[in-house]
């Protein structure tokens, strides 16, 4: 799985916009599902699928581990 913190330092060493969702944001993993779903319509690479459904789950079971840490986000 590609290192997420190293992507979002290099969007902002080369000023690209991103998006960034916190694992703490209730709407992460529903977001992210729909993007994966995004994706592969496009045709992203099998790999970066991949990789996409790993964060994903990722997420999911921090969600599930750590219920206290949620919080809409104001």
């Amino acid at each position: 799985m590609k290192d997420q913190k190293a992507i979002v330092i290099k969007c902002i060493k080369k000023d690209y916009p991103a998006f960034v969702i916190a694992g703490t944001d209730p709407c992460a993993v529903e977001t992210m599902e729909h993007y994966l779903k995004v994706a592969r319509e496009k045709g992203c690479s099998e790999e970066f699928l991949a990789d996409m459904q790993d964060v994903i789950d990722e997420m999911a079971l921090f969600q599930e581990q750590q219920p206290e840490t949620i919080k809409v986000p104001d």
